[in-house]
């Protein structure tokens, strides 16, 4: 008895610890070199904010037939940059800068929000 009460617990501590929702982290779904190459610029240009903590940023590669590679950023499921990037070193790596700025100015910019609205006393 005391064995079933023992798994029972340590059951329902594993299901709390899966089923809480990590945040902060910058995940890569490429699948290719030239996506791989983008992620990697990509990430290293980044510039970290705390505001990143409560955030999930995924960088998903999808293939076009007749365009090539599409690199796309969503933040917590909403995209807020999509290109589509050649195997020019040089354009993987102005894409990045470019989607890296994008980024950068979201978290500048949810940062004034927030403020402007603490300062209105909205928001505590």
């Amino acid at each position: 008895m005391k064995l079933l009460i023992h798994i029972t617990i340590i059951l329902i501590s594993l299901y709390s610890i899966c089923s809480a929702q990590i945040e902060g982290l910058v995940i890569d779904k490429t699948k290719s070199k030239i996506g791989r190459d983008f992620y990697e610029s990509f990430y290293f240009k980044l510039e970290r904010v705390p505001e990143m903590e409560s955030f999930n940023i995924v960088v998903e590669e999808f293939f076009d037939p007749q365009f090539g590679n599409r690199v796309s950023i969503s933040i917590n499921g909403i995209v807020l940059y999509q290109n589509f990037v050649t195997s020019r070193y040089d354009d993987i790596e102005e894409k990045a800068t470019e989607a890296s700025e994008t980024i950068n100015q979201f978290f500048l910019n949810l940062k004034e929000y927030q403020k402007l609205l603490e300062e209105e006393g909205k928001i505590r």
